[in-house]
């Protein structure tokens, strides 16, 4: 009971149980207006709820706002209704014949009037951490929405037509509640899906796929770590499950996924069809309502198509007015999503802190709009976590990709300078956290054997940075004074851990992608890709300095695989590479180019240095060998300075030029 007038009802029944009463009424104080707005007034049994708001003046009831205190006629007593020494309003009662309400009377009434007190003023912070609840979900998927101007208010329409559904299914007030909710943040793990994968208007790479899959995952990692939301994480994970238990992340079908998935999954594709994507224009409804139907059993629930196909018929039928209001929705209008939910209520005591989390959350979620670089990403999120929850030191690690290192990525405060450096394991607090899983809250850093750091902090707070099992690093704030940290920011720190977990996985992904792309598998060596944009951005910012470039050919390569076998080439070829990187200097690029060919850029290098150095790294390549004692490949060489306006390609073929004709001389002086 949450309404002002059914909580004033109760008290009017209850009082007929305590004490006589021929009149009752019940007034609440507004001390912004000093008005008495009455929520409800009675004669006899008959109550009706008040219509009357009155600025506060001379009568009774006014007489107890003014003193705060019981105000008593001959035939009624006028009680402050107060919580937590609040005063909150006024209940009247009263009666026909004078002088019927004794002490004892007066006090079972005062009593009642302040747990009225009580009830109204629990309600109206559920009523406002409601509020805070809807406007959150909003800005939420709003953030994701915002992402692509092609899926602008995606969610909200998906929202809208899952509860259609649901009604239409006949399901539950709170079912109904979470569809409509759950679908609204179904697409949150976006947030972490770099933008040029959401906007890539071509056929996903399968690596790119692997990203934007991860979104369901990452969804409801990030809904999982704030309490009023928790219970729409199946609905966030499961989206993309099909009946046929052929979907993702699970692959899960049939019962073992909620209903409540299966609504929002077919409302979803529903929306995708009948709307333009940057990579696909628009279909009709009736080629959507076709693929619910041909997909029915399989992709979809079959009791979930059924109803959504009435619904969709009864409303053309009508002249598709629904249709049309919800692809006209650029909001979704949540105010009367029904119940605000077991949970939402459960957790209203506590309103300050989950509202804490619910709007850094919402900062997180709307100033990550893209992957960046993995350290750029770091030092913004610990930026917005540190001035929205107010700490001035933090501190941001990742796991390396080797797993036995935290690398310091991000640092506030005292910390800073650490930025970089890598712990071995076991160094640290914040490696105890990363192995167990657990959170830490170091009263005194002085007196914990653990501690890494500056010698000004004294209280640590960290906690793990992982998404279900994977370990991603740790996150953690500090402060010179001691046991600085309670219950509250072991809560938010954790709630905001998991979104931060995600945003910092995808963007090593992401970064893993792009070294993949720019580097030669075998060797490690960067590849012809990144060879030729370097020399191209050296070229054009050189000004004059000295660029000289080298092609090496191996020779004998062929021989080698043919006698001994590919296992052996490819050993000799990470051998030539691994010399090559060891003997040019800082700030040289060595590549590996094609088969059997490496480039070497030698920056500010005029071309009897490169000459040098390669003829040095030829002769140590020649008297090299292989794990089996094999010799090493020799190697044909050939360098070429920029000269003039030196293009790339004119460089490069230069070089190789050079490589051919020393190859030549070589074969000329090889006996046959």
């Amino acid at each position: 009971m949450h309404e002002p007038f059914g909580i004033a009802r109760l008290a009017f029944d209850a009082a007929a149980t305590l004490t006589r009463r021929d009149s009752f009424s019940i007034a609440r104080y507004d001390d912004r207006s000093n008005e008495l707005d009455f929520v409800i007034e009675a004669h006899g049994d008959e109550a009706v709820a008040g219509e009357t708001q009155v600025p506060v003046g001379s009568g009774p009831t006014s007489q107890v706002v003014l003193s705060g205190e019981l105000f008593r006629t001959p035939n009624a007593v006028h009680l402050p209704m107060k919580s937590r020494g609040k005063l909150v309003g006024v209940l009247a009662c009263g009666t026909d014949a004078p002088n019927v309400l004794d002490d004892e009377d007066v006090a079972v009434l005062q009593t009642l009037a302040n747990l009225v007190a009580t009830a109204f003023e629990n309600a109206g912070a559920l009523a406002r951490m409601r509020e805070l609840y809807l406007a959150s979900v909003r800005a939420l998927a709003a953030a994701v929405d915002a992402r692509d101007p092609y899926t602008r208010s995606h969610s909200a329409r998906v929202a809208a037509l899952s509860r259609g559904i649901a009604e239409e299914m006949k399901l539950s007030v709170d079912q109904v509640r979470r569809i409509q909710l759950g679908a609204l943040l179904h697409d949150i793990g976006k947030i972490g899906v770099p933008d040029a994968i959401l906007n890539n208007p071509g056929a996903l790479s399968p690596d790119e796929w692997v990203i934007m899959r991860s979104h369901s995952m990452l969804g409801a990692s990030i809904v999982n770590a704030v309490e009023p939301l928790r219970d729409l994480v199946p609905i966030v994970r499961s989206h993309h499950e099909r009946y046929d238990g052929a979907g993702y992340p699970d692959e899960l079908g049939g019962d073992l996924v909620p209903i409540e998935a299966y609504v929002v999954a077919a409302a979803d594709a529903f929306e995708v069809i009948v709307s333009r994507r940057a990579y696909k224009p628009a279909q009709t409804v009736e080629y959507a309502c076709a693929e619910l139907l041909r997909c029915r059993g399989t992709q979809f629930h079959p009791a979930v198509v059924d109803a959504f196909l009435r619904l969709i018929e009864r409303d053309r039928a009508q002249g598709a007015a629904q249709l049309r209001r919800i692809a006209g929705i650029l909001h979704e209008d949540i105010e009367d999503v029904p119940g605000p939910g077991l949970l939402l209520e459960q957790f209203a005591a506590s309103a300050q802190t989950h509202g804490r989390q619910l709007a850094i959350l919402q900062r997180l979620a709307s100033e990550i709009s893209a992957v960046l670089d993995i350290d750029d990403l770091a030092e913004r999120l610990l930026r917005i976590i540190c001035d929205a929850m107010g700490y001035e030191n933090g501190f941001l690690l990742t796991l390396d990709d080797g797993g036995d290192h935290l690398v310091i990525r991000a640092a506030v405060g005292p910390s800073g300078s650490y930025v970089g450096q890598r712990l071995s394991r076991g160094q640290g607090i914040s490696w105890w956290v990363v192995e167990r899983g657990e959170l830490q809250n170091v009263a005194d850093g002085r007196l914990d054997p653990r501690f890494y750091g500056p010698d000004e902090i004294r209280s640590v707070l960290t906690v793990p940075l992982q998404l279900g099992d994977e370990r991603i690093g740790a996150l953690g704030v500090e402060s010179p004074r001691v046991a600085a940290f309670g219950r509250e920011d072991e809560e938010l720190l954790t709630a905001v851990s998991h979104q931060v977990a995600a945003a910092v996985r995808v963007a090593k992904l992401h970064q893993a992608a792009k070294t993949a792309a720019a580097t030669d598998p075998l060797t490690g060596l960067p590849n012809r890709r990144s060879f030729f944009e370097r020399l191209e951005r050296e070229l054009a910012g050189r000004e004059g300095e000295s660029l000289s470039v080298a092609i090496l050919d191996a020779n004998g390569l062929k021989a080698l695989n043919d006698d001994f076998g590919h296992a052996a080439g490819d050993e000799a070829l990470v051998r030539v590479g691994a010399i090559l990187q060891a003997g040019v200097r800082d700030g040289d690029l060595v590549a590996r180019i094609g088969g059997d060919e490496f480039a070497v850029l030698f920056s500010r290098a005029p071309i009897l240095t490169a000459e040098r150095i390669v003829r040095r790294l030829a002769d140590q390549i020649a008297r090299g060998t292989i794990g089996a004692g094999h010799r090493l490949p020799t190697i044909a060489w050939g360098v070429a300075d920029a000269t003039g306006e030196a293009t790339v390609d004119a460089l490069v073929e230069a070089a190789d030029r050079a490589m051919y004709r020393q190859k030549q001389l070589m074969r000329r002086r090889t006996p046959a």
